[in-house]
């Protein structure tokens, strides 16, 4: 099960546009963990999830639950950032990938502040913050 949330986290990743090429025109800082679901059902994931874009200063945009996708992307007022995340349910484990984005410069270190902080919420949530 770890090969296979880690290969559909890959394709999210891919089909978020995520590519090196591009690497140098914005900033990325990205947290990938899992846990057992005993410890981070999705539903905490994703209250995790939305606790911490709140505590960073950013609006919820998306938010959305298919049952073993969640899916949030929230950005702060104005332009120039984002937060795109993910919960997964695979198997017995709940899987999270967090993707902060700075579109106004590259090497930018905020997108590791965010990253952290929203990471860190969840990984709260599951017992382990």
């Amino acid at each position: 099960m770890r090969k296979t949330a880690f290969a559909a986290l890959a394709i999210m990743a891919s089909v978020a546009g995520i590519s090196p090429a591009g690497a140098q025109d914005f900033s990325l800082g990205y947290d990938v963990d899992r846990f057992p679901a005993k410890a981070l059902s999705l539903q905490a994931c994703r209250s995790a999830l939305s606790r911490g874009a709140t505590a960073v200063g950013y609006t919820t945009r998306v938010d959305q639950d298919q049952k073993i996708l969640v899916v949030h992307v929230s950005a702060p007022p104005g332009d120039g950032r984002s937060l795109v995340a993910y919960c997964v349910t695979a198997g017995d484990q709940t899987v999270f990938l967090i993707q902060a984005f700075d579109y106004t410069r590259p090497n930018s270190p905020e997108v590791d502040r965010i990253k952290a902080r929203v990471a860190a919420e969840v990984r709260k949530a599951a017992g382990r913050g």
